[in-house]
């Protein structure tokens, strides 16, 4: 497993076999899942699209969308691509979004808890 918060360049210059596999699959199919974590730290699946520019991953998404929101509070996120047949090789990617100052800090480790009754 490959884990980075850097930019997809410089994933590129550390392991660029993997990178290529990965860009190979991701690339098949413009729509992805995305994973987040919600702020109660139960899982949310999104649809996204992802592209590769300019040495970054980008993703669209609106800024007032629930995703974004994840993001904001957590930036883990995982990122899925379906193919028609499952590909040879393992083509998993993690990584992290940059979090800004003012972004709360959370972690699986130490995760909000639910109410009650949920």
């Amino acid at each position: 497993m490959v884990t980075t918060t850097g930019t997809w360049a410089a994933l590129v210059a550390a392991e660029p076999d993997f990178a290529a596999r990965v860009q190979r699959v991701f690339d098949l199919r413009r729509h992805k899942t995305l994973a987040t974590l919600r702020r109660d730290g139960s899982p949310r699946i999104s649809g996204i699209e992802l592209a590769f520019v300019d040495g970054n991953v980008v993703m669209g998404m609106m800024p007032g969308s629930v995703k974004a929101a994840d993001l904001r509070g957590d930036p883990g996120m995982v990122v899925h691509v379906a193919t028609d047949d499952p590909p040879t090789e393992d083509a998993s990617a993690w990584g992290a979004m940059p979090r800004s100052a003012a972004a709360p800090s959370r972690s699986l480790a130490n995760p909000v808890s639910r109410p009650s009754g949920s």
